[in-house]
């Protein structure tokens, strides 16, 4: 501030906006006051409280917000005409536009990024236009790295987009690390935790998936061996047998049916079913 004042009372000033030097022994002031309105590019008129907003974000946030505080330390008032961002996912809002402030006066500038689709370390920057010139302001945000084992939204809405075009999909590619390698080698009530509990007993589990134990109809063994062997067409649930580009052999299957059968399944709730491996993950629900 005290530069400032320094500056704006002295020659200072007039060399930096482009004004002609007083000549030696003429009154300052006078002679200041005596030129034309010169054309301003004077963008420190404005003082920020950072430049570089550094903020953190959880994984699956959908947004976040950030606020950029201003105080005008000239003489004259400034204007803010308006604001340009480096992304449509970014959104900065003025109070009015324009946006005169008077001397001394302070305020903010306020946004929001989204953040949909995104993850590691994002930078935009809002570049602030006003009639002293322009201030370019950064945002940089740093989003969470995802809990192991968990899926985002997104990846599960397009997983979802997946198994509703081909029901066998989820034996397939990236899907298979979590429905198909856990079931290997495992029968009975294991091998529910893994092949039918990641989807029907998932605490996040999709609204269309049923709690297996909570059916309205009557079931027995028959039931559950046409479901697990079959599958239904045109739905999310997919054919666990082998002939029908299951994963599931004979045996399994059978250990399965009788699994789900048994007067334990029926009786246990979903947090005393033996949980999955830690890969394992509710990608895609299936429907019987």
């Amino acid at each position: 501030m005290a530069w400032m004042a320094a500056t704006l009372g002295g020659a200072m000033l007039l060399a930096q906006t482009g004004a002609p030097t007083p000549p030696a022994g003429l009154d300052t002031a006078a002679f200041r006051r005596a030129l034309p309105a010169p054309a301003l590019n004077f963008p420190q008129a404005l003082a920020w409280d950072a430049q570089t907003r550094d903020l953190r974000a959880q994984d699956g946030q959908q947004s976040v917000d950030f606020r950029f505080a201003l105080t005008n330390v000239w003489t004259n008032a400034v204007t803010i005409t308006g604001t340009r961002t480096s992304c449509g996912c970014t959104v900065a809002k003025l109070p009015e536009t324009p946006w005169v402030i008077a001397p001394g006066q302070r305020g903010e500038i306020s946004g929001t990024m989204n953040l949909i689709g995104k993850s590691g370390t994002i930078v935009k920057t809002v570049t602030v236009l006003s009639d002293v010139g322009s201030v370019l302001l950064n945002v940089k945000v740093q989003i969470a790295p995802p809990e192991p084992g968990r899926l985002r939204d997104a990846d599960r809405q397009r997983n979802l987009a997946v198994a509703a075009a081909d029901r066998q999909a989820v034996f397939r590619g990236e899907c298979a690390t979590c429905h198909v390698a856990p079931t290997v080698g495992r029968k009975g009530a294991e091998l529910y935790a893994t092949a039918c509990g990641i989807c029907h007993d998932a605490e996040h589990k999709a609204s269309m998936v049923p709690d297996l134990r909570a059916l309205k109809h009557p079931t027995d063994r028959g039931y559950w061996a046409h479901w697990v062997r079959n599958g239904k067409p045109g739905s999310l649930m997919p054919a666990f047998d082998l002939q029908q580009g299951g994963i599931l052999d004979e045996a399994q299957m059978a250990s399965l049916a009788d699994h789900l059968d048994s007067p334990a399944f029926r009786t246990a709730s979903r947090t005393s079913t033996p949980a999955a491996p830690a890969t394992s993950a509710p990608a895609i629900p299936a429907r019987p």
